[in-house]
């Protein structure tokens, strides 16, 4: 009989997200993660195979992040738009220092050289633009956005603003990421909210 698992697949992977944050893919090791939920490397072998199989576990539970960070979202506010930046600031209210944006940017090369890191990046993607046309569309029925606007042009653009924002931010640093992420959401939707 397999002996239980004392720290869940989950744990290992929130610990690998914050470590990531902290170092980069690059310098990432299975030793780093290990030590941060009391694992040695061998057991994190035995678990994903290597250190790129970890990375990938990690990619691949990102869009189911999205979807679990959208209805937290929804469970604490009852306006769509509410809802939607909820969501967008819960996503970055963990990060701190531009550093850690930096840090997360390593990953990006990952997505654009390697297809099976494409697959989960595409995926993640998908769950967020997909999750914001949702809110949209929700929010045309509670009359908060007018009833002609251009809902998945709006979601795609959203995506662009988020991780656009993301990017600028890392750099420049201007004020906190929250109100800077802010600023752009609302200039994003601004022309799109119905007249009162």
């Amino acid at each position: 009989m397999a002996r239980p698992r004392l720290v869940s697949d989950d744990a290992i992977l929130d610990a690998t997200r914050q470590v990531l944050a902290e170092l980069g893919p690059t310098k990432l090791t299975l030793a780093a993660v290990g030590a941060r939920v009391g694992l040695a490397p061998p057991t994190l072998m035995q678990r994903f195979g290597n250190k790129r199989g970890l990375l990938l576990a990690s990619a691949a539970r990102s869009p189911l992040m999205v979807l679990r960070a959208v209805e937290e979202a929804e469970a604490r506010n009852t306006s769509p738009l509410a809802t939607l930046r909820d969501f967008a600031l819960s996503a970055v209210a963990h990060i701190k220092h531009r550093q850690e944006l930096g840090n997360g940017l390593g990953f990006v090369q990952l997505d654009v050289a390697d297809a099976e890191f494409r697959q989960h990046a595409l995926a993640h993607s998908a769950a967020i633009v997909d999750s914001c046309a949702r809110l949209y569309r929700a929010a045309q029925e509670a009359g908060e956005l007018r009833p002609h606007a251009d809902v998945p042009a709006l979601a795609r653009h959203t995506l662009v603003c988020f991780n656009g924002a993301l990017q600028v931010w890392a750099v420049n640093g201007w004020g906190s990421l929250t109100e800077f992420l802010t600023e752009q959401l609302d200039l994003v939707i601004a022309p799109y909210l119905a007249q009162e």
